[in-house]
């Protein structure tokens, strides 16, 4: 387990955000997901949303109710549009998915 107590049960797509996982794949990541016992899934701008939400349905889990910016800030006037404002989104999300109260900076 991670230094934050974070465990990850695992990932959909490799290196490559073009990589499209098999249903064996998928299927992995649900029985992992049921087995660690995760609260809440994840998933980055770069990612089919639709494939998380299959993922969240069958692992009974809850989907993260923003998206995380990863490769690049958000367009213009999102909450995302400076390095600052992203991370801040992105703690935001986090912490709200797993239960937190979000207190701004």
């Amino acid at each position: 387990m991670p230094a934050a107590g974070v465990a990850i049960a695992g990932t959909l797509i490799g290196i490559s955000t073009e990589e499209q996982p098999s249903a064996q794949t998928v299927q992995r990541l649900v029985e992992s997901i049921k087995k660690i016992g995760v609260t809440a899934i994840f998933f980055e701008t770069t990612v089919n949303p639709a494939l998380i939400k299959t993922v969240a349905e069958e692992a009974g889990v809850k989907l993260a109710p923003n998206q995380l910016s990863s490769d690049s800030i958000g367009a213009k006037g999102s909450d995302g549009d400076s390095y600052i404002k992203m991370m801040e989104a992105n703690t935001r999300t986090i912490v709200e998915a797993l239960g937190g109260k979000y207190t701004p900076f």
